[in-house]
């Protein structure tokens, strides 16, 4: 069996199969280079797949995964085999017994894990693999009942609700897909302080966002944020915006231990009573959509805050950002997708939709960004972009006349 090439010339199948069989994450000393990596290889199954290994893919194989996967979780077999030692191989005979699941049934789902990769198979049994152990963290694991309580139902709904609405894209907040889906008046959060168990999967899966994904100083420079008061100072630092329950501060943290007094936490009440950051840090309940309670400090950032809410809400978070910026020395760091003019990647643009979904909200191409920051007095000095995140942060500060600019 021969492959033929883009040159046109003729190679080995075996040979090519071997060439890629050893490579993993750790292969790559640079994750900037993984990453790329990756990208590469989403491109050569799209290109190796017939139409039909493609629809099989989109409506066969990813539906009975993510169903199997939330069976899975419901029957709490990732946790019962990591009690048992989540690095032992386990038949399916075993893993029924600890589950108290039908041995056939459970046989067939493991199966569909292995065949997908998620599980390896050894001699008869099943070997974990690094995202089915990641399944026992409430960061990850939440992200399957996530998919159930939200992400599919909404999606689900989404071609007849916009058939309804006359194919407009969706911007209200309190009146979109998610309220259609669920039959409910008020916003995403409104609904979450009332479904309590839906709201704390979400805080879960919010925290996996946080956590997981690259910190804002993988992207941006710290020394653009230092200054050169001491570290007791009373000046903030750095203002975390919505930022859950510390995981972001954590990060900063762990590069500049000696900040910790000078950095605050902002969430509503709900959020921040879960802080998982030092005692030192300064932790506020506060509603950004009313005035900032710190002002001047040395930065505010948000972090996936602006792509929850369309132009009209956004203008109001950022107009109460500056104005309590202290010209010439504070800065608004907005940690988000950037959405670039030609091959975005499928992440982003994955979240683009969730945002329509969810929230009638969207990721922001750079001339978006732009004008949103120009209409309440902010301007953009860069975009920082870095090959280990699909997120960027904007680094921005007060226009000439941004304390002019009406909210």
């Amino acid at each position: 069996m021969s492959v033929v090439n883009g040159n046109g010339n003729s190679n080995d199948v075996g040979s090519f199969i071997h060439s890629i069989k050893d490579v993993n994450r750790s292969s790559f000393a640079f994750d900037g280079d993984r990453i790329q990596a990756l990208r590469a290889a989403y491109a050569l199954v799209s290109r190796l797949e017939t139409p039909w290994d493609t629809v099989a893919r989109l409506v066969l194989t990813e539906p009975a995964l993510d169903a199997t996967l939330k069976v899975l979780r419901d029957l709490k077999l990732f946790e019962k085999w990591d009690q048992a030692g989540a690095d032992h191989p386990q038949t399916a005979a075993t893993l029924a017994e600890m589950t108290s699941c039908d041995p056939a049934l459970l046989s067939r789902m493991l199966r569909h894990l292995a065949a997908t990769n998620l599980l390896e198979e050894v001699s008869g049994a099943y070997r974990q693999t690094t995202f089915t152990k990641s399944l026992v963290e409430p960061v990850f694991g939440a992200w399957i009942d996530y998919l159930y309580d939200a992400t599919m139902p909404c999606f689900y709904k989404m071609p007849e609700y916009l058939m309804q609405a006359g194919y407009k894209n969706p911007a209200d907040p309190n009146n979109g897909i998610f309220q259609y889906t669920k039959d409910f008046k008020g916003s995403l959060f409104d609904y979450y302080d009332k479904n309590l168990k839906e709201g704390a999967t979400f805080n879960n899966m919010m925290g996996g966002v946080m956590a997981k994904q690259a910190g804002m100083l993988d992207i941006y420079p710290y020394e653009r944020l230092a200054d050169s008061l001491p570290s007791d100072s009373d000046t903030p630092l750095l203002v975390d915006v919505g930022g859950n329950v510390g995981h972001d501060i954590n990060k900063l943290l762990a590069h500049q231990p000696e900040a910790c007094r000078r950095l605050v936490l902002q969430d509503r009440p709900d959020v921040v009573q879960l802080a998982k950051c030092p005692a030192s840090v300064r932790v506020l309940a506060h509603d950004f959509f009313t005035p900032q309670p710190v002002r001047g400090a040395r930065a505010y950032y948000l972090h996936g805050v602006i792509h929850d809410w369309s132009d009209e809400p956004s203008r109001r978070i950022l107009a109460h950002l500056r104005d309590a910026m202290r010209p010439g020395y504070s800065k608004l760091l907005i940690h988000d997708h950037v959405l670039p003019s030609e091959r975005p990647h499928p992440q982003a643009t994955a979240y683009d939709l969730t945002m329509m979904v969810k929230v009638s909200a969207y990721e922001r191409t750079v001339p978006m960004w732009t004008d949103l920051l120009d209409s309440v007095g902010l301007r953009i000095v860069k975009i920082w972009d870095s090959p280990l995140a699909t997120q960027s942060v904007i680094e921005a500060d007060l226009a000439p006349d941004g304390q002019d600019q009406v909210s």
